[in-house]
């Protein structure tokens, strides 16, 4: 969705008949936002089972990433801020204190670069998300095995 709203927002600048329309844009745009939005819900979910399971193993939780924590907490209250330009920021009361703790107190609405929300390196994410994924798969996979041998030193 990232390749496609940046192909077709160049493209509307050649404003030929082939050319998407504004109405395509504002489609690309309502999607990626969503795509990113979801995201962020997601890659922060791994994060707190990584803790979770960590403190019930009696081990060290791996390190948070605040960051992404904020973002998604942002988020999740939106209908609590105010908007200047293209950006969220914080109201005038006491709420979204997630939004506070992020880089210049802000969150970008708008889309664009390689960052999610103006903060989040999607492709690094990715690359986190995926080395977690795989960690438990490995995980997983040695236990599969150690209940295989265990099972086959019984006969």
């Amino acid at each position: 969705m990232r390749k496609r709203f940046h192909v077709d927002d160049r493209n509307y600048e050649r404003l030929e008949e082939w050319s998407p329309t504004e109405e395509d844009l504002q489609r690309n745009f309502r999607s990626l936002w969503a795509e990113e939005h979801t995201l962020i819900w997601a890659a922060h979910q791994p994060e707190q089972w990584g803790v979770r399971l960590a403190q019930e193993r009696g081990g060290t939780p791996p390190e948070r990433d605040d960051v992404l924590g904020n973002v998604r907490n942002a988020l999740e209250h939106l209908d609590d801020v105010a908007f200047e330009d293209d950006h969220a920021v914080p109201g005038d009361d006491e709420k979204n204190r997630s939004l506070r703790k992020l880089p210049d107190r802000r969150l970008a609405i708008s889309l664009g670069g390689d960052s999610a929300f103006g903060l989040i390196d999607v492709h690094e994410l990715e690359a986190r998300a995926l080395t977690a994924v795989n960690a438990i798969i490995d995980e997983l996979e040695q236990a599969a095995v150690d209940w295989y041998l265990e099972m086959a030193s019984h006969d």
